[in-house]
């Protein structure tokens, strides 16, 4: 499953497009202007390129879960 990486310029027409990475973090885009794509993998000479021309995307935060309401003890000490 790929996952939001970053953006980076396209290499052709520079336009700022999306980074993805999948779980062997292979990083590849695709420009929706242009319809030029292309991917790096973890490991290549150029890898480090790419990670100096991507802006990084702060990892989603997970939602908080609500707080239960309050308590409150009946006559006789039965929680409500």
């Amino acid at each position: 499953m790929k996952t939001k990486f970053g953006h980076m310029p396209c290499r052709d027409c520079g336009k700022v497009v999306v980074v993805r990475a999948n779980e062997h973090e292979t990083l590849s885009y695709t420009c929706d202007e242009c319809n030029d794509s292309g991917y790096c993998r973890k490991g290549q000479e150029n890898y480090a390129t790419w990670l100096g021309r991507i802006t990084r995307v702060a990892p989603a935060a997970k939602p908080t879960p609500a707080a239960d309401p309050p308590r409150k003890k009946a006559a006789g000490g039965t929680i409500i």
